[in-house]
């Protein structure tokens, strides 16, 4: 179950559906959408929402808001700290928004069911298994009566990057071999050209900001928008107690400061800004203080005042996750000649040379896309246009025909444990494999 046989059997049997497509084989076929592509997408809709909504008056989502791209870390919050779930962001994960883009649109512009359209995604975590399984995300919630339920997935199969590499032993090639070619020479257009014109756009070449971090520079960009609206403002880095806790204020041009967010990742980091979102219980004396309320004015979290924070679960982010290739793995340690067994240290040196491929990583050659229809934008944050992006998702919506709030948004739930029961949900059987394969933190 979502691993690189899967991949191979749907691949080798699955039946294929004769559409007239733009190819000589009368088949449609969609490619994997390359890195800064995506990026455009889902960094457009997260990190878009995320500052309008950070942004936003008291009435707005109960802040801080927590981002809710990283499954471990949402996962950790339904079954130990359910207070904390009215702050997770309710936008969907970018590998859950593609799965519903592709669904949604796919099976409207050509005319089949979701169930035959299989959708694969890479990931560098395991637990992005268990996110492709949870009932939030299936065409139920944006088909059906956007209730959670056992209906058709948006993400078929999730592998990760080491899996991709037992793919490739697996048909006897050597992955490292294979030529470095732009996808975009090759692929199939885009059954909408609105949308293929957002997904593909022709950009000029440019190098990922080290500033974004390595999990798609959610809080990057919501911190470049907040300052983009007030000139002359500055964005400050304040180094927190390790490595993967920072903070960042937004200030203006006289030093005060406008907006604060924060980046925590790694387990013990997120155990500590959950202790200090957990509410004041409530004394059960007459007339006593709530317990905590001497550290808590008014029941409020103490030395809290962020309104954003990036949270993930592993250390140093995605480029580190339970999926990616590590330093140990045998075909690293053939390639680098390493004599002993790989260590910390070599792990460290290793996850460098990620992250600088991660950050070196460029788009495609070409104009850069910042408007529609030869129409100028303005609003330009990071080479993205905001309301271009809001304009696109409305346009989503309407060929469609579903609300976008069922398209980009999801829910989370408290889960009890089911310790000592027999039964044995899809779910639980995903959890125990990412287990048993080191995924997660």
């Amino acid at each position: 179950m979502q691993s690189h046989t899967e991949v191979l059997n749907t691949l080798d049997f699955g039946p294929a559906l004769r559409i007239v497509g733009p190819d000589e084989s009368g088949q449609f076929r969609v490619d994997g959408l390359e890195d800064e592509s995506r990026r455009l997408f889902v960094a457009s809709v997260l990190g878009g929402a995320g500052a309008e909504n950070a942004a936003a008056p008291t009435s707005a989502p109960t802040k801080p808001i927590l981002t809710s791209s990283c499954p471990g870390w949402v996962c950790y919050a339904e079954k130990t700290h359910p207070y904390v779930l009215p702050h997770l962001s309710r936008v969907k994960s970018p590998q859950a928004l593609m799965g519903t883009l592709l669904k949604t649109t796919l099976s409207k512009k050509l005319g089949i069911p979701p169930s035959r359209i299989w959708h694969l995604a890479v990931m560098p975590c395991f637990d992005k298994k268990l996110e492709a399984s949870r009932e939030e995300l299936t065409d139920t919630v944006w088909a059906g009566d956007g209730k959670p339920g056992r209906g058709v997935r948006d993400v078929d199969c999730v592998i990760t990057s080491k899996e991709v590499l037992m793919l490739a032993e697996s048909r006897g090639f050597n992955f490292f071999d294979l030529p470095r070619s732009n996808p975009n020479l090759q692929r199939a257009t885009f059954p909408d050209a609105r949308l293929d014109k957002f997904l593909f756009p022709r950009r000029a070449a440019h190098r990922s900001s080290q500033a974004a971090g390595s999990s798609g520079g959610n809080l990057y960009f919501t911190l470049q928008t907040v300052a983009s609206k007030h000139p002359n403002s500055q964005i400050q880095t304040i180094r927190g107690r390790n490595a993967d806790v920072t903070e960042y204020i937004v200030a203006s041009s006289t030093g005060d400061p406008i907006f604060k967010a924060a980046r925590y990742y790694g387990f013990r980091n997120i155990q500590n800004l959950v202790r200090k979102l957990k509410p004041a219980r409530p004394s059960r004396l007459p007339g006593g203080k709530a317990f905590g309320a001497a550290r808590r004015p008014n029941g409020k979290p103490a030395g809290l005042e962020y309104a954003y924070v990036e949270v993930m679960a592993c250390p140093g982010g995605c480029t580190n996750g339970g999926g990616q290739i590590k330093a140990d793995d045998p075909i690293i340690v053939e390639r680098k000649g390493f004599a002993t067994k790989p260590g910390p240290l070599e792990q460290k040196d290793f996850l460098a040379e990620v992250d600088e491929a991660y950050f070196s990583a460029e788009d495609s050659d070409g104009e850069e896309v910042v408007s529609q229809n030869g129409e100028s934008r303005a609003d330009i944050v990071d080479g993205m246009s905001p309301s271009y992006i809001r304009d696109t998702l409305a346009h989503w919506a309407d060929i469609t025909g579903i609300d976008l709030g069922r398209l980009a948004l999801t829910t989370y739930r408290e889960v009890i444990s089911d310790v000592g029961k027999d039964k044995t949900t899809e779910t639980e059987r995903v959890i125990q494999l990412a287990g048993k394969i080191g995924g997660g933190w």
